[in-house]
């Protein structure tokens, strides 16, 4: 959100989900409790299902939570939904910095606690045969590598690998997402992409920016790189054709919408929108949380106590939704309410 940190890592013990239909934790050892308890609702949504969440608790580490809880989406049964909801800030002396959920077997999301920052950012750790992807490293003052590199350990001992090469890239350059960034620097194994928007057409290949959308190999997983300025001028969107999934930053999630360059914004919306005319969209995942259960209401700016805080994920009505808001908008950007986000220029 912010123009802005980091993560915490503490020995994840993390196990690897079976079907959709399982129900299951896992936890660290002495790990903190899981937020569990009825869904999150919110208008338009698509999203959360009912579901129910064990807990494990004691001190310390970071908790990893696998459910079929939250709606069904992506393309394969070995999606295991969102988690009923997220950890609100209200407990601070029993939340982790850092939680974790593992979406599919090879897809997690981490979110910063919002009693360590009350952007409460989201990161998304994708992996595929060969690397595996790190989207943002949060908004700082907790140990995000440590954390990381637990949850690739596991994933290594569940596929009989020994090693896999990391790549720490970022949805766009504010402080909020990229301020984890340091703890990677010069680390064996990982490749750490600038922020600076020649860094990333560089590293990605695109040669025209901000018109071409560009494929990156994981191995056995091909994810494509789109280019969104408008709330940022490097900012990128991520679609992973494995699930569905469209991750977009803060181009789109369900909080305040703030856009920089308002016609570079609606050029990007509309990009994103022709993408998913032909290719499909399951979930549209950003990396924020700023809305209440109740439509149109969101928490007051700086909060970080979340509690009734709406679901993340969103879907591609609430895109097209976007789009037609600030398209209809012309040359008059103006602030707008909608349920499940606010349109907010600067």
């Amino acid at each position: 959100m912010k123009l802005g940190t980091g993560l915490m890592h503490l020995g994840l013990a993390l196990a690897s989900v079976g079907g959709c239909g399982d129900s299951s934790q896992t936890t660290a050892a002495g790990g903190a409790s899981h937020q569990g308890g009825s869904p999150n609702g919110g208008a338009n949504q698509g999203a959360s299902g009912p579901g129910s969440g064990t807990t494990n608790s004691g001190g310390g580490g970071a908790t990893s939570t696998t459910s079929s809880n939250g709606g069904s989406g992506g393309s394969s049964t070995s999606f295991n939904g969102f988690p009923p909801e997220w950890p609100s800030g209200e407990a601070c002396s029993a939340e982790d910095p850092i939680f974790v959920w593992q979406l599919t077997p090879d897809t997690y999301i981490l979110r910063q606690s919002l009693c360590t920052s009350f952007e409460g950012p989201f990161l998304y750790l994708l992996f595929g045969e060969d690397k595996v992807l790190l989207e943002d490293t949060g908004d700082g003052g907790i140990p995000v590598r440590e954390v990381v590199q637990s949850v690739i350990d596991d994933w290594l001992a569940a596929n009989n690998k020994s090693s896999i090469e990391l790549v720490v890239m970022h949805s766009h350059s504010h402080g909020d997402h990229v301020s984890g960034d340091g703890q990677f620097v010069g680390q064996p194994g990982v490749t750490l992409v600038g922020t600076g928007l020649n860094d990333v057409t560089s590293f990605f290949g695109i040669d025209n920016w901000a018109t071409e959308i560009v494929p990156f190999e994981l191995g056995g997983r091909t994810l494509s790189m789109i280019p969104i300025p408008g709330h940022q001028s490097a900012h990128v969107a991520i679609y992973d054709p494995k699930y569905e999934l469209l991750l977009t930053g803060d181009t789109l999630y369900p909080g305040r919408l703030y856009i920089q360059n308002f016609g570079d914004y609606v050029t990007s919306v509309e990009r994103l929108v022709d993408f998913a005319n032909s290719n499909p969209v399951a979930w549209v995942l950003g990396t924020h949380i700023e809305m209440t259960q109740t439509p149109g209401v969101d928490f007051d700016f700086g909060a970080d106590v979340h509690a009734n805080e709406r679901p993340l994920e969103l879907t591609l009505d609430h895109l097209l939704e976007l789009e037609a808001a600030v398209t209809a908008m012309g040359n008059s950007p103006s602030y707008q309410v909608h349920d499940d986000f606010i349109i907010y220029p600067l």
